[in-house]
């Protein structure tokens, strides 16, 4: 289990959505940091960072880890916003093609969504609090070269929404991030997408989207439109344009 404390905060979530005491599940996250440091300012905000590896280590892919890691975390103190931004693209050179998509399922659907299902039972009890999860544009429409990873954003993206219809009325709200291509270590070596965004833009989007009312926001917002276009392609176009 991860946890790492940057600042002590008795400040519980204000009336403008401003969170006292945030945890990023996925220390790692280079949108996940950026998401936290593009938070409205607070003059006192306590962060609490799991990450994979390090003095502060949680290994997402443990389920007793991963109950573990969020009883510890609400039992000491009320939790107002998660930010879910655990993920592989399941390309690890080291691993089969098997091992890879195994790997993406249990970390970017299994671990993710039983995360989510852990984190709002407990945000149920206390009557407040906000989730990030990280989806992904690759969601949208399979394609040949990530539709393993595509399927696992899928997966979680439709679980998140599902869930998020059934608080109505509980003080929690789960918010969706769809970005497109994130310029970031994890993507180091790949050909930029069209509509390529930094980590740090990406952050701007992700902190913008616990302030609005909306249940999904994309980054950037054009991704929203060229979805629709994706969804409509007849499978023929659709085919030539995925294998370019």
């Amino acid at each position: 289990m991860a946890i790492r404390s940057s600042q002590e905060a008795e400040v519980m979530l204000n009336g403008f959505k401003n969170p006292g005491r945030v945890v990023l599940i996925g220390g790692n996250s280079e949108i996940g940091r950026a998401i936290v440091e593009h938070l409205p300012p607070l003059q006192s905000r306590e962060v609490i960072s799991t990450s994979r590896t390090g003095d502060y280590a949680l290994d997402v892919t443990n389920r007793a880890a991963r109950e573990a890691c969020i009883s510890a975390l609400f039992d000491e103190a009320d939790v107002d916003l998660v930010i879910l931004a655990v993920g592989v693209l399941g390309n690890d050179s080291h691993l089969d093609a098997a091992d890879n998509l195994l790997n993406a399922i249990e970390v970017n659907y299994t671990a993710t969504a039983h995360f989510l299902t852990l984190i709002t039972e407990r945000m149920k009890k206390q009557s407040h609090g906000q989730i990030l999860v990280i989806s992904s544009f690759a969601q949208v429409r399979p394609r040949p070269d990530n539709f393993g990873y595509g399927s696992t954003k899928a997966g979680i993206d439709f679980f998140a929404r599902g869930l998020a219809s059934t608080l109505k009325g509980t003080g929690v709200s789960i918010k969706i991030l769809r970005p497109g291509f994130v310029t970031s270590k994890m993507t180091a070596g790949m050909d930029k997408a069209p509509f390529s965004i930094s980590a740090e833009e990406c952050g701007k989007y992700g902190a913008k989207a616990l302030q609005s009312g909306k249940l999904i926001t994309w980054a950037p917002s054009l991704l929203k439109y060229v979805a629709l276009i994706f969804k409509s392609l007849p499978p023929a176009i659709f085919s030539k344009i995925s294998s370019r």
